[in-house]
């Protein structure tokens, strides 16, 4: 969805599923986490390399809802380091 108005802020609170280890958070605007902290918050431990999405590691198939990344809008493989909610309820294959 390029050219799509959106800042994180539009979102206040989304349910993120991390569908492999059947869990499930709440994410808020106010603490403003990425994708990788959430689950790490969760207690998974997820592979990641840089935190700055340059080495790929943290690569994740999204197979339900969208997130917003350093270059957008992100309809499927997403860096969850750097990947935040962009609508109410996502699944992430984790």
């Amino acid at each position: 969805m390029s050219g799509a108005s959106y800042d994180v802020n539009d979102i206040e609170e989304a349910q993120v599923t991390f569908t492999k280890s059947n869990i499930k958070m709440i994410w808020t605007a106010k603490e403003n986490l990425s994708i990788l902290q959430l689950a790490e918050k969760a207690g998974l431990k997820p592979d990641f390399g840089c935190r700055s999405g340059m080495c790929g590691t943290c690569e994740r198939k999204i197979l339900k809802g969208q997130v917003y990344g350093p270059e957008g809008w992100e309809p499927q493989g997403i860096y969850i380091c750097q990947s935040k909610p962009a609508s109410a309820e996502i699944e992430i294959d984790l």
